[in-house]
């Protein structure tokens, strides 16, 4: 692999976006959590005393796991974590204590900082914690009682800020090359892979954000994904300009819809089934999004129909980013406007200000506009590459291009339209089907909430087209009806033999379904 050829960024660290907005407004508050609220200056107080204690305990450059519910406690270590100068492993809660095990075996963190919600999460025997109590407003127990017992935790968050609380202190400046973080993927597929980003990669995922939304210091933040994930990314855009971030630690619809009525949020990230839920709540209308200006899904697609019922109830804020762990959140992007264009809600977006698009055939060369292949990206968004893997990372890349290992094209005007995962692709009657191909000529019909398509063995076929599928109760189809309609718009070939009717689908602790659980869902039935 030839070395990676990135874009060029300014020489901003990640960090400084929790100063640039103390710079603009020491009182203005920065964060708001269901039990108390911090203004920027006392943020900036919290994080370097914990940042402080870190160094005291830790050797330098140490990994640092975090896991924990959204709260203002979360918030603050993991900016002590990027203060200090330490690598940040976000753990998710909901992944559940068997893969965060073997995440925690894999990378051999110096510390696991976790809250009391979490606890359940990991196995934590032999591990040095540090409990993120959120005592800091007397909101929740310390150290003291029970949890004498535990021997596991010999501090606590709060404990160690009051004792380094107002000490000189200066925030780490890594080389932008340095890792700043190891996250995870893969994990419901197969051996989960660590994946390194560099201050570089998440400085241009700033850059990014900031050049698609143009976030602003009125604007507040609904962090209701969660922050070891894709609610992350909007933490430091947000913080440089001088937003306010509302965190809350679960996602509950009445809840969400009081932060956007009542308490002005204007910004925020979620997965399309909890916009699906939040439409669905008996108080929703036009008027409770007095301040709203962003509402951006990601993390899977959302069918022209459901953009359709978001933009008629809520507004037309709705937009969608496209990235990976690879590539973090932002290798594309579609503006709230661009989604009024019916013709484009299939898209993903254009490259955003880092990104650079390519498409690839199986033989490694590039394709002309409209044609269908493996998407690749380049540019400071990029990873460092797998940890401890030197071999996938070489497999990863294309030169300096980094292999997404989804499948689609790009239009002439640079629109981007994803047609699937390259693992995916379905080889029926020595054609090829794309489940994105399938899954959009059904979601044209009325009454589809959602559709997996996937490929069985077929002695016939080679590979024959299934599809799983969920109604939303308006239109009474039969499997057969749907079957026949979907053969008159894509043909006998990539047409399903098999389709099934299910009332939900697995998903992974994101909320994305998972395509190799759905296959294994069902038994294997004579086609029809």
């Amino acid at each position: 692999m030839k070395p990676i050829t990135h874009l060029t960024t300014n020489s901003e660290l990640p960090i400084d976006s929790l100063y640039r907005g103390r710079a603009l407004n020491p009182n203005a508050i920065a964060a708001i959590d269901d039990t108390e609220q911090v203004s920027y200056q006392e943020l900036v107080d919290r994080t370097e005393a914990l940042a402080l204690a870190l160094r005291q305990q830790l050797p330098d450059g140490s990994r640092v796991a975090l896991c924990a519910q959204n709260h203002i406690a979360h918030l603050t270590a993991f900016l002590a974590i990027l203060a200090g100068g330490f690598i940040w492993l976000p753990i998710n809660p909901k992944n559940g204590q068997r893969l965060n095990d073997r995440l925690l075996e894999k990378t051999r963190p110096a510390l696991v900082m976790i809250d009391r919600a979490s606890r359940s999460a990991l196995q934590l025997a032999g591990v040095q914690c540090l409990w993120l109590d959120r005592a800091a407003n007397g909101s929740n127990k310390t150290a003291e009682g029970s949890d004498r017992a535990d021997n596991t935790f010999a501090a606590t968050a709060s404990v160690w800020i009051a004792e380094f609380r107002d000490q000189p202190f200066r925030p780490s400046r890594p080389d932008p090359e340095a890792i700043m973080a190891i996250k995870f993927t893969g994990g419901s597929s197969g051996e989960p892979k660590g994946v390194m980003q560099s201050h570089r990669s998440v400085t241009a995922v700033i850059d990014n954000m900031q050049a698609m939304f143009e976030f602003r210091a009125s604007d507040h933040n609904l962090a209701v994904a969660p922050l070891t994930h894709g609610g992350s990314h909007y933490i430091l855009p947000l913080l440089r300009v001088g937003g306010r971030h509302l965190l809350l630690p679960q996602p509950d619809t009445g809840l969400i819809l009081d932060a956007f009525s009542r308490r002005g949020a204007s910004v925020c990230f979620m997965p399309p089934t909890l916009i699906y839920k939040l439409l669905q709540h008996e108080q929703l209308s036009p008027q409770s999004f007095p301040k709203l200006r962003h509402l951006t899904y990601s993390a899977a697609p959302m069918p022209a129909e459901r953009i359709t019922q978001v933009i008629k109830k809520i507004g037309p804020y709705l937009s969608t980013l496209y990235g990976q762990t690879e590539a973090p959140m932002s290798i594309t992007a579609m503006s709230a406007q661009d989604m009024q264009n019916t013709a484009l809600q299939r898209s993903v977006g254009r490259a955003c200000k880092h990104s650079q698009l390519c498409v690839f055939d199986p033989l490694g060369q590039s394709l002309p506009a409209g044609t269908s292949g493996e998407i690749a990206v380049r540019g400071d968004l990029l990873m460092s590459g797998y940890f401890d893997d030197r071999g996938k990372t070489t497999e990863a890349f294309n030169d300096d291009w980094l292999l997404t290992g989804d499948l689609g094209y790009v239009d002439s005007d640079g629109y981007l339209f994803l047609q699937g995962r390259r693992s995916e692709l379905i080889i029926s009657g020595g054609f090829n089907v794309y489940p994105g191909e399938v899954e959009d000529a059904l979601l044209q019909l009325p009454g589809i909430a959602e559709a997996v398509a996937f490929g069985r063995s077929d002695d016939y076929w080679g590979e024959r087209v299934e599809l799983a599928v969920c109604l939303d109760g308006s239109h009474a189809w039969s499997a057969e009806e749907l079957r026949q309609s979907l053969k008159a718009s894509l043909g006998p070939v990539k047409a399903p033999k098999v389709i099934h009717l299910t009332g939900q689908l697995p998903r992974n602790p994101v909320g994305k379904v998972v395509r190799r659980e759905v296959q294994a869902m069902f038994s294997n039935p004579e086609p029809v």
